[in-house]
């Protein structure tokens, strides 16, 4: 009932000789990621007792072995385009972070610090006869909220799709 194990002799003696040739050289890195590459996808092309091979299923595990690779690609931690994009978008969130600090900062000073009249463009609601809220303090007030937005949205940053 079970399948007959065929000879490999040729097959072995070939590849002791490849890792006897292999451990004599001295390999630089870039060739080392190449031949480890070539021999999975010789050895994933030559694997037959997983599954009868036939062109919908070789075609759809390219397509799976292709999208792997892709998210593997987009995902690793070493990689230069990953680690580029994550300094960026820190780099952006302190930004954003630092905007919305200044802003608040800003609206507040607008509203404790004594304005000239002239600045007080009108008053909106009179508190008592010499003070109120003006049109100084709403557009403070709307600088607060900018700056309140610009600081949740530093921590709130979305990951988006490289």
């Amino acid at each position: 009932m079970g399948m007959e194990q065929p000879s490999f002799t040729d097959l072995d003696k070939s590849f002791q000789d490849f890792l006897g040739e292999l451990q004599k050289t001295a390999i630089p890195e870039y060739k080392r990621k190449e031949i480890e590459q070539t021999l999975k996808d010789a050895l994933i092309s030559s694997r037959t007792d997983t599954f009868q091979k036939n062109p919908q299923t070789d075609h759809s595990q390219n397509l799976i072995h292709l999208d792997l690779n892709k998210l593997n690609k987009r995902n690793s931690l070493m990689n230069s385009t990953y680690i580029k994009h994550s300094a960026v978008r820190w780099f952006s969130s302190l930004a954003i972070f630092s905007a919305g600090l200044l802003f608040i900062t800003i609206g507040f000073i607008l509203i404790v610090t004594p304005a000239t009249p002239e600045f007080e463009i009108a008053t909106i609601f009179y508190f008592n006869e010499y003070d109120g809220f003006t049109v100084m303090d709403l557009f403070a007030l709307v600088i607060i909220f900018i700056g309140i937005y610009l600081f949740i949205r530093a921590f709130i940053a979305k990951e988006k799709d490289v």
